[in-house]
């Protein structure tokens, strides 16, 4: 899912690029599974291990700046009853 205010799929990109280049390899051997908020603007992120628990802290250290949000090593996110998936 992406909380977003431009457009989609550059935004999605944009924080799979910083996830892969400089997250993904240490996230992803101790924190797999979890839920990852990437703000590709500065690279900074919150985990935690449900989509309220990272939203509670998207709000508190980003405000309203758009995120984008997924599982860490790939996988649906649980949001208010229904998934969706990680963009590829």
């Amino acid at each position: 899912m992406t909380m977003l205010g431009g457009d989609q799929p550059q935004f999605a990109e944009a924080a799979k690029k910083v996830y892969d280049a400089k997250l993904k390899e240490q996230l992803e051997r101790e924190h797999f599974g979890k839920v990852i908020a990437v703000e590709p603007e500065s690279g900074d992120y919150v985990l935690g291990k449900t989509y309220g628990e990272v939203d509670r802290a998207c709000r508190e250290r980003f405000g309203a700046k758009p995120v984008h949000i997924f599982r860490v090593g790939g996988g649906a996110v649980k949001i208010g009853g229904t998934f969706r998936d990680r963009v590829s």
